[in-house]
């Protein structure tokens, strides 16, 4: 097939040039044409697979109007362009975020109704829409078909071309503080650890062997936080006053490590039995899982440490063992934050309350016995109010 030239040859007469810009927009819209299945019904343009077919790539779909209008400003720049096409490819962007319909995440409508909410020209919107589909910001779910092409087993009417709104997808952020491990839900997530499904389950003495102790210890807590992932969000979690065994209690304290791991990811490359033997003491003294994690970043006079985590430390098990010795003196654990906060709130309610019940209280006069009387004698008049309210009289 021969190629169709960009512009018209220099003294070719009206008539070719008119074919070949008649050809070149045929051309156009057969690259841009999203044809209907003939098999499937017409609800088939509002399923995840039409959207997904028609997504580009390094974009996601937004059900926003005005973020993609904002992307519209960031990423497509038509200050080179005429005055009047700016105000109308504004007008056009705005016409179409006003058709979003939210409830599918796409918008139906045609070309003449698209002119007509833009109060423009039918060519002046394929100019826009044409500029939106170079940039990716607008994406054709379904063309627009009329009855006559209908398929036999479908209803004959005319259907209106599907759009979709896309936006660029943001770049993921770099993990350098504890916040970019949280997802949009707020829950945290099994960053770097191998998956308990899919992943070689690496042994205790293969780990030791190879040297792949530390993988071996991340996939005993993705283990756990598999099953156990719904449990591990609270930090607020300690110890009981009691439990019926020993066994239980062991339990309790493992529980509470793998809390620990989940929400410090330095410490996920330790064994339970390891971070065990130092924070035990700690819980066994009232110690919560968050109580241990701000005494990770904190020194006792609420003091933050000049670095955060266990970055630079050559054993993960020294630092957590230096960090938390900082809250030790002569043999003896010290108050835990949480502790501190209860003590401080409960002196303060106290003595608040007490202030309450120094102060005296005033004692409210009523009015005067002749404010009273005259009050009685303008309802009821002298005679009644007499006989009603003796006492006001005497």
């Amino acid at each position: 097939m021969s190629s169709i030239p960009a512009t018209p040859p220099h003294g070719a007469s009206t008539s070719a040039q008119h074919h070949i810009k008649c050809t070149q927009k045929q051309e156009r819209a057969r690259k841009n044409h999203v044809k209907r299945p003939a098999t499937q019904p017409i609800q088939w343009e509002n399923s995840t697979a039409a959207r997904l077919a028609a997504l580009p790539e390094d974009h996601t779909y937004t059900c926003s109007p005005a973020q993609w209008l904002q992307a519209i400003r960031d990423y497509i720049d038509i200050s080179h362009r005429r005055a009047d096409f700016q105000d109308t490819f504004d007008k056009v962007c705005e016409a179409l975020s006003y058709a979003f319909n939210p409830d599918t995440g796409t918008l139906r409508i045609t070309w003449s109704a698209l002119a007509q909410l833009a109060t423009t020209s039918i060519s002046s919107v394929q100019r826009c829409l044409r500029l939106l589909k170079e940039h990716q910001l607008l994406t054709v779910i379904a063309s627009g078909r009329s009855a006559a092409m209908a398929p036999q087993r479908q209803e004959k009417k005319n259907l209106a071309p599907v759009y979709g709104l896309t936006v660029p997808t943001p770049p993921s952020a770099t993990p350098d503080a504890d916040e970019s491990f949280y997802d949009e839900n707020g829950y945290l997530f099994i960053t770097d650890c191998p998956s308990p499904l899919r992943d070689e389950k690496i042994s205790y003495y293969r780990a030791i062997r190879e040297g792949l102790f530390d993988q071996f210890c991340k996939q005993r807590y993705a283990l756990y936080a598999y099953s156990h992932q719904g449990a591990l969000e609270k930090k607020r979690q300690g110890l009981q006053d009691s439990y019926p065994t020993l066994k239980a209690k062991q339990q309790a304290i493992t529980h509470l490590v793998r809390v620990l791991q989940h929400h410090c990811f330095d410490l996920r490359s330790l064994s339970a039995t390891a971070i065990t033997g130092v924070v035990q003491p700690f819980f066994e003294a009232g110690w919560t899982v968050r109580d241990v994690l701000y005494a990770l970043e904190y020194r006792a006079d609420n003091s933050a440490y000049n670095t955060r985590g266990a970055a630079g430390m050559r054993s993960v098990k020294k630092w957590l063992t230096l960090r938390m010795d900082a809250w030790v003196r002569e043999e003896s654990i010290l108050e835990s934050r949480t502790a501190v906060e209860n003590r401080q709130y409960q002196e303060s309610h106290s003595s608040s309350g007490a202030l309450l019940t120094q102060k005296p209280s005033k004692k409210v006069a009523g009015p005067s016995v002749e404010v009273k009387r005259r009050i009685k004698v303008a309802l009821l008049g002298e005679a009644r109010a007499k006989h009603q309210y003796p006492e006001l009289f005497s």
